[in-house]
This record gives structure tokens, sequence and C-alpha cells, in this order.
């Protein structure tokens, strides 16, 4: 079966493709035009002789989970200290899955027509959200530049759980998500933070100010201790508490720490 054959087979089933090159690159014009049978008909000759597809997220959604990447950067690992791990994990093995050249994988759901999807580049480190109806993955069975695409037996299904809302139920990757979501003003909102200043107080603050430094930079090593002194110092010089929040979610030796520590510790150095 050539790719002209395929393509025409997989829109039967309501799943849109394109001709790539070896490189991943499209070899059509595609961006909101339907993939229709006229459309396969106009490109036949490039379709018959691509070696490599890409089906549209169209009626379909894809985490793309970057592995052995050269810089570094793992993205199975990026997912594996957040909350909703466990239901990715029994949602993955229930769906479609590929396998990518150098190990990448992709998980591929249906869509649902209760969610408003888009793209989502770089949502942890090494994984990125394909959902946007111009956004496209590349197909098992093709043969890229880095070698071919493989996929287990099973069709795209619906996400079950929570880890799909969260992904789109509002703007920004998942940590400008948690940001925003334990915003000090939503935790405290009769508290008046209106007149700080949103820097740091120059020669004031002494262990409070270092450990809102720490925190800032991601170097705290007491995360509790420095959280308290850091909102102290916060109240008493005037310094945005807001920074702090990027403290919840942090992984230490397996130990998250949660929405409730920060709730609790900020609040009682805020009352203190």
């Amino acid at each position: 079966m050539n790719g002209y054959e395929y393509a025409q087979l997989l829109l039967s089933k309501g799943v849109q493709c394109i001709p790539l090159n070896e490189y991943k690159t499209p070899r059509v014009s595609f961006k909101d035009i339907p993939v229709t049978s006229v459309f396969l008909e106009t490109y036949q000759q490039l379709y018959e002789s691509s070696q490599c597809l890409g089906a549209l997220t169209r009626g379909l959604w894809c985490i793309d989970i970057d592995r052995n990447h050269a810089d570094g950067v793992d993205g199975y690992e990026s997912l594996k200290p957040i909350p909703f791990f466990d239901e990715l994990t029994a949602n993955m093995n229930q769906t479609m899955t590929q396998t990518t050249p150098s190990g990448g994988i992709h998980i591929i759901f249906q869509k649902s027509k209760e969610v408003e999807y888009s793209q989502k580049i770089a949502y942890l480190p090494g994984v990125d959200i394909k959902a946007n109806d111009n956004n496209y993955f590349v197909l098992a069975g093709s043969t890229t530049a880095k070698g071919r695409y493989t996929r287990n037996e099973l069709p795209p299904k619906k996400y079950e759980g929570s880890f799909e809302n969260r992904i789109f139920g509002s703007k920004g990757n998942f940590r400008q998500q948690i940001m925003e979501q334990h915003s000090v003003k939503r935790i405290f909102p009769d508290h008046d933070f209106s007149h700080f200043s949103g820097k740091l107080t120059k020669g004031r603050g002494g262990l409070g100010k270092q450990a809102y430094q720490r925190i800032v930079d991601g170097t705290s090593l007491d995360r509790n201790n420095d959280l308290y002194l850091a909102a102290s110092y916060a109240k008493a010089c005037n310094v945005d508490i807001e920074p702090l929040k990027v403290l919840i979610g942090t992984n230490k030796d397996r130990d998250v720490f949660t929405e409730s520590e920060f709730y609790k510790t900020v609040n009682s150095a805020i009352k203190e």
C-alpha cells in the first residue's frame, strides 16, 4: 500500500493526512484546508512518492514526548513528578501510542467536544502538546532521515481523567498554570498586596531576603523554612510574594512540595 492509498484508507476513518519529506516537513500547503478525497487526488503523486505521512490533529490530539535528546532533556522524566502521571500511564495503556526512531513517544487520543484544544509547545521540558487543527505528528510506518516510526495495535481513545482538562483548561505551560492557580490573590483574596513593589528591596531583609532569592533561583534546600523566611521578609519589606509560588510542585528526593504545604507555611508567615 503506497502513501496515497494509505491516506485514502485513513480518510475513510476520519483521519486527515499530509505527505512529508524525510525531514518531516510538509510537501503541500494545508493550513485551514480540509483534506478531502479531492485534495488527495490533487496531490496523488506527492502522496505516492512519500515515505512519510503526517496525521493532522483534527479529531485527534497528541502528547509528543521527546527522549534521548541531544541537550539531555527527557520528557518522560518530566512527567513522572506531576500528580497526573499514574492517570496518564493508565490512559497510555488504553490508546494508540507510537515510538519515534530516537525513542520518543506519541500518545494519541480522540478529541472531545467539551474541550477547547490548542497547541502547547514545551508544556513540560521535552513534552509538546499537539492539538491545534493545523498541528500534525508523524504517522507510524513512516520513514524519516532518522529512521522508522512504529506503533502499538490500539486505536485512539478519548482521555479519561483530569489531565486533559488541566492541559487545556487555561493558558500557559504546566508551571505557568501552577503559578496562576496558586497566585497569592487566589490564596489570600482578602489580603491587600497592591502596594508590593515586585522587586527585592536592597539592603533589607537579612535571612529572609536570602531565602527569597534561593527560592527564586531554584537553589532552596530547606523549602518550608525558606518559604517561611521569604514570606515574612516579603510582608515586612513590601516585596511581591507571588514569585514564591514556584515552589509548588517541586520534587526533592521524591517529596513533592504540595499545595497544602504552601498554604500552611505562607499563611503562618503572613499572620505572624
